[in-house]
């Protein structure tokens, strides 16, 4: 195969690979993952051709968010194709909504600033069983976004927290127990302190 055309394809493997772990991702979360060394306006551009040559192909289709947003999610074909190139079982993002874009932004950029090679988003953590890299019925899956540290062998779980509800403190603690670390992510001052109540609910309640 021509170099530049290998080239070219394997760009458009990690566009697709990049939304199949979200589940939907805008032009420019795009460029941030698979262009992450350039020029930011440069790199919204080639996702911009890359993108617009699959959704020509019909590899991926384009949804709105809630907040006017174009974005993109994988058809069947996409989704296998995604697969072929990958160890993973990527599924289609017909069913998903796109109704929570703050809380899908707050993901995308935490996985955005994680220095891992395996980093799976809410469509990658709910595909992590059926390519046999969860256990069907693990607090793992409960997560909002898991990336894999090769060194310690354990995955790095993170979760987006609005409120101090009792249910999702109790989500935290079997995430945190089945995982190697969690990251809350949301507002600093919520984020805090839900922290607290953790780590006073650690102390048995001193």
């Amino acid at each position: 195969m021509n170099p530049n055309i290998a080239k070219a394809r394997d760009r458009e493997d990690q566009v697709l690979q990049a939304v199949g772990l979200v589940g939907w991702l805008t032009t420019a979360q795009v460029a941030a993952w698979v262009w992450p060394a350039n020029d930011a306006h440069a790199a919204r551009n080639r996702a911009g051709e890359v993108l617009a040559r699959l959704l020509d192909r019909g590899l991926l289709m384009r949804r709105q968010s809630v907040l006017g947003t174009w974005c993109y999610v994988l058809t069947h074909a996409g989704a296998a194709r995604a697969s072929a190139a990958s160890d993973l079982a990527f599924r289609h993002g017909y069913d998903l909504s796109l109704l929570d874009a703050h809380r899908q932004a707050l993901i995308v950029t935490h996985l955005l600033e994680q220095d891992y090679t395996r980093k799976l988003g809410p469509a990658g953590v709910r595909i992590a069983v059926r390519s046999e890299l969860l256990e069907e019925g693990s607090f793992l899956l409960q997560a909002d976004a898991l990336c894999w540290d090769p060194m310690a062998g354990e995955w790095m779980a993170a979760m987006v927290v609005r409120s101090l509800h009792i249910e999702l403190q109790a989500k935290a603690r079997r995430i945190r127990a089945a995982a190697g670390s969690l990251t809350l992510l949301g507002h600093p001052g919520t984020v805090r302190q839900f922290e607290q109540q953790l780590a006073h609910h650690r102390g048995g309640g001193r």
